[in-house]
């Protein structure tokens, strides 16, 4: 029982309930957006990605031509000691392509076929070291390159069906012994030149520079991600691009007993030459492999040289 309380006790401290938690009407706000801010977020992110990717691969199915243009010509005839031929001959699926020709004069040939975003004259300097011991060649843009018709750059793919259409036009050809054929090329190109020789007995010798081992391998290295190499491979189906048929690591053993030679920048970035050395260890004899030290995957005819151009008229000339 309580005492009672006189007028001078000391009152009795007044007990509250705490107040409830009030959250604020933005904060309500905030955490109900949060969630679609993110998803924007992340489309945007997204959406920034497959622009990007888009437009690596238009770059890659449909690079920038460098034309072939009249002052070309002079320096071709200049450096092959005149004679040269414009010509041009029909693909099997109804393209036209440009190229010259130095007519042979032992009747052996090689046919060149450079690399992407190039044209004939990527391989110019090495005709001129085959033409002055007698050796026709033919020099010739590939489809959707230089002058050629197309606008689709298949990367070693439908290009196999540029060469065949090289080789049939230079059999034809009355200087042109058949039997004396042989084909050298640069990156894409060394990918289509492989393929066909693979299977096509007129290439009696061949020649391949910073070659990959497959198409998938080589969009897999520049991609980075499996994702990105995924896109790229979507891309390419979609352009009709079959990836299986460039394949050269599951080929290069059928050059043989043709001659073979190897040709490897040793600071290749884009094509490593570790990729060149296992696809040496894959083919057969007879072969070789020439490393060019401090040569990068563009440069490696500076660094090569006279000595790399000699050598390689050489090897056509003892093989054809």
């Amino acid at each position: 029982m309580s005492k009672p309380r006189g007028p001078d006790a000391a009152p009795l401290p007044r007990t509250h309930a705490p107040p409830a938690p009030i959250t604020s009407g933005w904060r309500r706000q905030a955490r109900a957006l949060a969630p679609w801010v993110l998803a924007l977020l992340l489309a945007l992110a997204l959406g920034a990605k497959l622009v990007h990717h888009n437009q690596v691969a238009s770059a890659m199915l449909h690079p920038a031509r460098t034309p072939v243009l009249a002052a070309d010509l002079a320096l071709a005839q200049q450096a092959l000691h005149g004679g040269v031929q414009p010509v041009s001959f029909a693909t099997a699926d109804g393209l036209l392509l440009q190229g010259w020709y130095k007519p042979s004069r032992t009747g052996a040939v090689v046919v060149f076929v450079h690399g992407g975003q190039g044209n004939r004259l990527w391989f110019l300097a090495q005709a001129q070291a085959l033409a002055e011991r007698g050796i026709g060649v033919l020099l010739y843009d590939s489809r959707a390159s230089g002058n050629s018709e197309g606008d689709t750059q298949t990367w070693g793919d439908l290009e196999q069906e540029d060469l065949i259409a090289a080789l049939n036009w230079v059999s034809a050809r009355p200087d042109a012994d058949p039997r004396r054929l042989g084909a050298e090329g640069f990156s894409i190109g060394a990918s289509t030149v492989c393929m066909v020789a693979a299977s096509d007995p007129r290439i009696k010798a061949v020649v391949l520079h910073n070659m990959w081992s497959s198409l998938r391998e080589e969009l897999r290295h520049k991609s980075g991600t499996a994702w990105s190499t995924w896109l790229l491979l979507l891309d390419f189906w979609w352009a009709g691009i079959d990836p299986d048929r460039i394949q050269p690591a599951q080929v290069i053993h059928q050059i043989a007993p043709r001659p073979l030679r190897l040709v490897a920048a040793e600071g290749d970035h884009d094509t490593p030459v570790a990729v060149e050395q296992a696809l040496f260890e894959r083919a057969g004899h007879p072969k070789a492999l020439w490393r060019i030290p401090g040569a990068d995957h563009l440069d490696y005819r500076e660094h090569g040289g006279d000595a790399l151009r000699q050598g390689i008229a050489q090897f056509f000339a003892k093989s054809l």
